[in-house]
């Protein structure tokens, strides 16, 4: 029988210490600043990271987290990419937006996530493979940049920056709902008769994009056709991905499972409506 995981580690501890330490700032952001302006870049700002991620972990391996938490690999690194990509990055990135930080701060910031990266190679609880922690110096400094940017958007109520927060706010619930849902092996995408779980991570960010955007879609209509629809193009896509061998499901918990795309309804509509809300 496999050792049962404690959630604090040796290689867990430094995630959790980070975690509490930006919770932290978002607590300042949150008595500081309007919580609606809070929520919605932080949310944008964690889809854009979640976009960023898809290609270097997920298809291409750039790296893997190590935080000893979850007893699979494939489910630990996520969890790791999690922690790096919703919460420590678009929280920093947020606080300095709504705060207005010089690039002073976004230097000093950008150096010490890559110090941060360094230390965590050295502790082993963080492996790079092609990708390397200059990469990461570099690219952090244009995503705080675009955060800027895209807030000043919000700020002045462009309707394409509505659109792109909208989505990216739906995107970061579902990635957060399927993730729950394979961890509890409701679900597992994958191809042929024997799926893995590093094909999983692989298909299930493109198919919580393709819900998101129905969702953005639906969720901009009023009328009781559009609350309908939403639930119902799901499990129609769900159905279909089960017949084509793509997508495993626990049929006899079917029910439960498709339950969340009535929820998803309800909290689309708000996010519209608290996004668009003048």
């Amino acid at each position: 029988m496999r050792k049962k995981i404690k959630l604090f580690n040796k290689n867990s501890t430094p995630f959790l210490l980070l975690a509490v330490f930006h919770l932290g700032m978002l607590l300042i952001l949150l008595k500081r600043k309007k919580q609606k302006d809070v929520w919605i870049l932080l949310l944008s700002n964690i889809g854009f990271a979640y976009l960023f991620e898809y290609p270097t972990l997920n298809l291409f391996n750039g790296y893997r987290y190590r935080p000893s938490i979850m007893k699979k690999r494939v489910f630990d690194s996520v969890l790791g990419a999690i922690f790096s990509q919703g919460i420590y990055v678009p929280i920093t990135a947020t606080f300095l937006t709504l705060l207005n930080k010089n690039w002073k701060w976004k230097i000093k910031f950008s150096i010490f996530y890559y110090c941060i990266e360094k230390l965590f190679l050295q502790l082993n609880i963080y492996k790079d493979y092609w990708w390397k922690p200059i990469y990461t110096l570099v690219l952090i400094n244009v995503y705080f940049y675009i955060s800027d940017g895209f807030y000043k958007a919000l700020s002045t109520q462009k309707r394409w920056a509505m659109v792109i927060a909208h989505y990216l706010s739906i995107e970061v619930v579902w990635i957060t709902v399927i993730y729950i849902s394979a961890i509890k092996r409701l679900i597992r995408f994958g191809r042929g008769n024997l799926h893995t779980w590093t094909e999983h991570f692989k298909i299930v960010p493109l198919y919580s994009l393709i819900l998101s955007f129905i969702a953005t879609i639906t969720s901009s209509k009023t009328g009781l056709l559009y609350r309908i629809l939403l639930p119902i193009s799901h499990i129609f896509i769900d159905l279909t991905l089960v017949k084509m061998n793509i997508l495993k499901m626990n049929i006899n918990q079917f029910l439960v499972t498709s339950s969340r795309y009535l929820v998803m309804t309800f909290i689309s509509r708000f996010f519209y409506k608290t996004i668009h809300k003048k």
